[in-house]
């Protein structure tokens, strides 16, 4: 079960950030005024999108720091 997912346009990914096929990436995601910063993140790549998937088990392994939003 994901509790999120990020996703984006695949054209428009792959000319800001290059292809995400086989790459990790860091995001940081705020949620109730708390940032949270994770690593290591695998998109999955389909017909015109990529998703990076979100959820309690991945955030609290990869998660690098969290703050509170001022």
């Amino acid at each position: 079960m994901f509790d999120g997912q990020i996703a984006y346009d695949l054209e428009e990914f792959c000319n800001d950030d290059g292809n995400p096929c086989g790459q990790s990436f860091t995001f940081e995601v705020t949620c109730d005024a708390v940032k949270y910063v994770c690593v290591d993140l695998l998109g999955t790549v389909g017909a015109d999108k990529v998703v990076f998937e979100l959820n309690s088990e991945l955030n609290s392994k990869d998660q690098v720091c969290t703050r509170k939003a001022r």
